[in-house]
């Protein structure tokens, strides 16, 4: 059992998750501020995802990238109840407004990310980054028993996989200061949830001061 943050955290286990950090769902002019969401939190959270990624890599510890592509002209990859759970917010989204469709901008990644050689990459249709994909495999292949878990949005895509992690026996560890909702008491819900049931809340300044308290003890 891994008791402390400190276990944890450890390179020897532990990788960092970038959940749906996409122009469509946190970048000015991407689908979700066109249909009326505001992006401020996303924005803001980028610089310290940049900044966890690069203390990640300093110590090698794995970066996935989690994407999502949702919307094609044949609706390929969204089902019948997906599609009418949207349709009854009567945003637009996934309709009139596609979101995350194949190669558009929309899809890319948040403006100061990259996947580099050594990154994964996984890419999912569904909230949780575990359905349909080869995530639980990369992660059991590469030793992973922890999960250090970005992203957006905390209420849905972060915390269905968190959620999901946690019914597959990973420690998860959520960094407050590098998820994002649409509105701050939404974010606030899910992550009192989440440490509640699902995992360790965290933030992102305290995980790399704890990697580089143990690099510097060597």
């Amino acid at each position: 059992m891994l008791s402390t943050l400190g276990d944890k955290i450890s390179p020897k286990w532990t990788a960092v998750v970038v959940i749906d950090v996409q122009n469509d769902f946190v970048s000015p002019g991407g689908a979700f501020e066109r249909t009326g969401e505001d992006v401020t939190m996303g924005q803001a959270i980028l610089p310290r995802i940049v900044g966890l990624i690069h203390a990640a890599r300093e110590n090698k510890v794995p970066v996935i990238f989690i994407t999502s592509i949702y919307t094609t002209d044949d609706s390929r990859y969204l089902s019948d109840v997906f599609l009418h759970q949207m349709k009854r917010k009567r945003t637009g989204r996934y309709f009139e407004v596609p979101v995350c469709s194949p190669s558009s901008w929309g899809a890319q990644l948040a403006p100061g990310l990259a996947v580099l050689a050594q990154d994964t990459v996984v890419v999912k249709h569904r909230y949780s980054a575990f359905i349909n994909t080869d995530l639980e495999l990369r992660l059991r292949s590469q030793g992973v028993r922890t999960l250090l878990i970005t992203g957006v949005s905390t209420s849905v895509c972060v915390e269905s996989t968190t959620r999901h992690a946690h019914f597959l026996d990973y420690y998860n560890v959520i960094l407050a200061d590098c998820c994002a909702d649409y509105k701050s008491n939404t974010h606030e819900q899910a992550l009192t949830r989440l440490d509640l049931h699902y995992g360790q809340v965290s933030e992102s300044k305290e995980i790399i001061a704890m990697w580089q308290a143990a690099t510097r003890g060597l």
